[in-house]
C-alpha cells in the first residue's frame, strides 16, 4: 500500500495528509504554513493560508480520528468569536460534512473530501474524496443496521423515550456494549440520533430510524414459512387465546390491529420461538402459495421485547409491528404508514420512560 492510501493514525500525520491535499486543489501561487506542535505526535493549533498579494487568512485547527454530525456544535465552539475553524479526520461521513458546512467549518478528510474557505483573502478550495470509508475493515462496524444488535438497540431507542445514557441503553437492549457504540455512532452518522455532551441520547428521530432498519433488515430477514388456516383466522385467534407453553407474537397487521386498524385482517404474520411446532399446535397446514398466515422464526429474539397482551393474544411491540409492516412476509406500505401515524399521535400510550434513575446521563 502507497503512503497514498495507507491509514494515518497520529493526529500529526492526519493533519500532514489533509493539508497535501488542500495545497494540491490551490493555485500554485498560494501556500499554506503552520507552527509546529509541542507534541511532535499531535497536529498544530493552527494554519495560515497565503494570497499572492501576502494577505493572510487564519485557521484553528482540530484534528481526530473520527468525527460524528453530533460532534460539530461542540467542536464549532471550540474555536473563539471570529476565528475560522479548520476539521481534519481519516475520514468525514457526507452527514457529517453536511454539518461542518452548516456551521461554517472547513475541513479535510485523507481521502480527499475537502472544503476551504475565507472571505480575507477570498478563497473557496472544494474537493470530492472517498463516499465510504476505506479503512473500515471486517473487524469494524459496517455502518449498516441489519443483525441482532442493531435490532436490540434500535428497538430500544424506539421504545424508550431519551435522554438515555449509554449504559442505560445498553441495559435496555442487552446487547454488549461495544455494540451499542457502533450501533449508536451508526445512528448518529446518520442524524438519526443526537447525542448529549458526554456521549449518551439526548432525542432519536424513531420513525425514520424503524423505516431505515427495516428496510436494511430486509437482506438478513427470516425465512417466511406459508401456511393455511383451516378454519380461518377468526377460528385461529381464538385456538391462541387458549394456547400456552409456546414462544410467539402476532405482528404486521395482526399487531397494528389493537391500535390502529387499516383493513379487516386478511393474512396472519407470527413469530415463533418454533415455527413447526406453534404450526402443530394451531392446526395449520403448509402450503407453497396461497398462505393467509406467515410464521418466522426471528434472527433476533428482540422481537419478543416487551411483547404485549391483547384481547388474550401476544402481540408485538407497535415499534415491531410497523417495521414488519414495512419489509415483512404481510407487508403493507399504506398500513404501515397509518400505524405510523397512530404512533405519532399517541406517542405516551406506547414509549416508555428510562429508569432507574442512576441511569440518567
Amino acid at each position: 500500500m502507497s503512503e497514498a492510501e495507507s491509514e494515518p493514525e497520529r493526529p500529526i500525520d492526519i493533519f500532514r495528509r489533509s493539508v497535501e491535499i488542500i495545497e494540491e486543489n490551490l493555485p500554485a501561487t498560494w501556500s499554506l504554513s503552520t507552527k509546529r506542535s509541542p507534541d511532535l505526535s499531535e497536529a498544530p493549533l493552527r494554519l495560515d493560508l497565503r494570497s499572492p498579494d501576502g494577505s493572510v487568512a487564519k485557521f484553528g485547527v482540530y484534528a481526530a480520528h473520527g468525527v460524528l454530525s453530533s460532534d460539530v456544535p461542540g467542536i464549532a465552539d471550540r474555536f473563539p468569536a471570529g476565528q475560522s475553524g479548520f476539521v481534519c479526520a481519516k475520514y468525514l461521513s457526507e452527514p457529517v460534512r453536511r454539518q461542518l458546512d452548516a456551521h461554517a467549518l472547513s475541513y479535510a478528510d485523507a481521502t480527499g473530501n475537502v472544503s476551504l474557505t475565507a472571505d480575507r483573502p477570498a478563497v473557496w478550495v472544494r474537493g470530492r474524496g472517498a463516499d465510504a470509508d476505506p479503512w473500515r475493515g471486517p473487524g469494524r462496524p459496517s455502518g449498516q443496521l441489519s443483525g441482532d444488535p442493531s435490532a436490540r438497540v434500535v428497538r430500544a431507542l424506539a421504545d424508550f423515550a431519551p435522554p438515555l445514557a449509554i449504559t442505560a441503553l445498553v441495559r435496555l437492549a442487552g446487547a454488549s456494549t461495544g455494540a451499542t457504540y457502533r450501533v449508536v455512532q451508526t445512528l448518529a452518522d446518520r442524524e438519526l440520533v443526537s447525542r448529549l455532551p458526554r456521549g449518551g441520547i439526548a432525542d432519536a428521530n424513531w420513525p425514520k430510524m424503524l423505516r431505515e432498519w427495516a428496510q436494511e433488515s430486509v437482506a438478513k430477514a427470516p425465512t417466511p414459512h406459508g401456511f393455511h388456516a383451516p378454519d380461518g383466522l377468526e377460528a385461529l385467534f381464538d385456538q391462541l387465546r387458549q394456547l400456552s407453553g409456546h414462544i410467539y407474537a402476532g405482528t404486521a397487521s395482526v399487531a397494528a390491529a389493537p391500535f390502529a386498524r387499516y383493513a379487516p385482517t386478511q393474512r396472519a404474520h407470527f413469530h415463533a420461538d418454533n415455527v413447526d411446532q406453534f404450526a402443530d399446535a394451531m392446526g395449520l397446514r403448509r402450503v407453497e402459495s396461497g398462505a393467509d398466515v406467515w410464521v418466522t422464526a426471528p434472527l433476533s429474539p428482540s422481537v419478543f421485547d416487551r411483547i404485549l397482551t391483547r384481547d388474550g393474544i401476544r402481540i408485538v411491540a407497535p415499534s415491531q409491528a410497523y417495521a414488519d409492516l414495512l419489509a415483512g412476509p404481510d407487508a403493507n406500505e399504506e398500513a404501515a404508514e397509518y400505524l405510523l401515524s397512530w404512533m405519532i399521535a399517541n406517542e405516551s400510550q406506547w414509549r416508555r420512560a428510562a429508569s432507574p434513575a442512576t441511569d440518567r446521563p
